[in-house]
């Protein structure tokens, strides 16, 4: 892992707390798909933030929420999310385990608010690698509010029919979106029709997820995981 700079180039608020950030490097970038980047912080240290997708080759998307000072200190988020075009950050480059798996098998992605950001990436690696299996998204938010990045999801769908995904709203209901959790989306009907599955969210949402999964008899071996 190499030290490198990254530079501001475009940013864009997409909810209330939620900004997309895209950072130019000076060189070619490369990672598996779900990987994250570490920034290294003043005053702050290292945060790590999943890579939503790639452009031009030596550029990054994150999609990152802001949290509040009040908010289990989560400061990297407001330092990066205040910042200005063409500021500079120090970041390492991406890591991380949780990634795609290269086959064809059918893939169930869940995932919560920013969760969604590893999931995206993912999919978009199974889409542009050609993996021919049934590729599926629970995406949970609360309100239509906090919705993002449903006409990139819509562009993918668009153009490979082997992928689909729901929308949950937790907190609001609304006849183009299904009402409730994704826990709710887990069914036998569901898991039946897959092999592997792609969870990112809060602790108790990924532990809750896992336990509904085991208890349909899914294998351990085919769940990954990635917390926040």
């Amino acid at each position: 892992m190499s030290l490198t700079l990254y530079t501001l180039s475009q940013k864009n608020k997409l909810t209330p707390d939620v900004f997309e950030l895209v950072f130019k490097a000076p060189h070619t970038i490369t990672m598996e798909s779900g990987q994250f980047i570490t920034f290294l912080l003043p005053e702050i240290g290292g945060r790590a933030y999943s890579i939503a997708e790639i452009k031009w080759e030596d550029e990054i998307v994150l999609l990152i929420k802001r949290w509040s000072e009040e908010n289990w200190g989560r400061w990297g988020s407001m330092a990066l999310c205040d910042s200005n075009i063409w500021d500079e950050f120090k970041a390492v480059w991406p890591s991380g385990h949780f990634v795609l798996t290269q086959n064809n098998n059918n893939k169930l992605f869940i995932g919560t608010g920013t969760g969604l950001v590893p999931l995206y990436n993912q999919i978009l690696g199974a889409t542009e690698s050609g993996q021919s299996g049934t590729l599926h998204l629970l995406f949970g938010i609360r309100t239509q509010e906090d919705i993002f990045y449903t006409q990139e999801l819509d562009k993918i769908s668009t153009s490979n029919p082997n992928f689909t995904y729901d929308v949950y709203l937790s907190r609001e209901e609304d006849s183009h979106y299904k009402h409730g959790y994704t826990t709710d989306g887990i069914t036998e009907d569901i898991v039946n029709n897959f092999k592997e599955y792609y969870i990112c969210g809060a602790p108790g949402m990924i532990d809750w997820v896992i336990k509904k999964l085991t208890d349909m008899w899914v294998s351990e071996e085919n769940i990954f995981t990635e917390r926040y």
